[in-house]
């Protein structure tokens, strides 16, 4: 990353030591009246082999769509540190990630779907915990829409259509349409907000017209309606136990050493991560 700056200043320090000959000056070399032996730091032993579970990772908070962000933190606001924490750590290790293989991906989704539910069983209330663990399956949906762009290695999702809160369930975003039926008119629209440009009436153009094609309103709402954003399938964690803390994880490494995964240790150390992050106290 670079950061620059708005001031240009002079770093010649010959020049600057010219120019500034009347003040104190920096000059390396020794004090005969002072004892300059090397100072030194020493680490005990202890130290030297603190383990990788003492280091706290702090997960970044995931926005996803409007509803996403507004249901997680809703249903977080008043919960645990630690609760905020293991949820936030499921999504970013096990949901939206940089792991490549299939099949790992699989595991790790599979497994984070069991997590959220050990949280929902443990920490929330029936109606509280259904709305978490629909919130949790619609960010589980959208990890699987990744592609990567071959030219540039970007990682890209799809996420639901958005509407701002409050808004009815029919609600359209324009830009969204706009991405489905002009994408070169949405390109002039991000130029123009890009440059400081007139967008405004961009999207009020777009928006007058938009308003007359029934045919495109039709199309986009049977769209929306044919997309199921949840995660249908069997998964190979979800008889685990979650009961206790300790139930829960003997019954997660049990599936593991039967099942034969590739990458046991990404699995182990994935559950581990979130035991960790329940078992903190801030």
């Amino acid at each position: 990353m670079k950061i620059y700056g708005s001031t240009q200043q002079d770093i010649n320090l010959y020049t600057i030591s010219k120019k500034q000959a009347d003040k104190p000056a920096l000059i390396t070399g020794t004090i005969p009246e002072l004892s300059h032996d090397t100072d030194s730091l020493e680490i005990s032993p202890a130290a030297r082999q603190l383990a990788a579970s003492d280091v706290v990772h702090h997960s970044a908070k995931y926005f996803g769509t409007v509803q996403i962000n507004d249901s997680l933190n809703r249903l977080l606001k008043d919960q645990p540190s630690e609760v905020e924490e293991a949820v936030y750590g499921i999504i970013q290790s096990n949901f939206i990630t940089d792991i490549t293989g299939e099949e790992e991906r699989a595991v790790l989704l599979e497994l984070g779907l069991t997590q959220a539910k050990y949280i929902a069983d443990n920490y929330m209330n029936d109606d509280d915990a259904a709305e978490f663990m629909n919130t949790i399956r619609q960010i589980g949906a959208i990890s699987q829409t990744r592609t990567i762009d071959p030219d540039t290695n970007e990682i890209r999702y799809i996420t639901p259509p958005q509407r701002p809160i409050g808004a009815p369930e029919d609600y359209i975003n324009l830009t969204e349409m706009m991405q489905r039926f002009e994408p070169e008119t949405l390109s002039k629209l991000q130029e123009a907000i890009v440059n400081g440009k007139d967008w405004g009436s961009i999207l009020s153009t777009f928006a007058t017209n938009a308003s007359t094609r029934n045919d495109w309103v039709q199309e986009y709402k049977e769209e929306a309606a044919e997309q199921v954003w949840d995660i249908i399938g069997e998964n190979r964690f979800g008889n685990a136990s979650t009961a206790s803390l300790t139930e829960f994880v003997g019954d997660i490494n049990d599936i593991i050493a039967y099942t034969g995964f590739k990458n046991t240790p990404l699995i182990t150390e994935n559950l581990e991560i979130f035991t960790r992050s329940l078992e903190i106290r801030k």
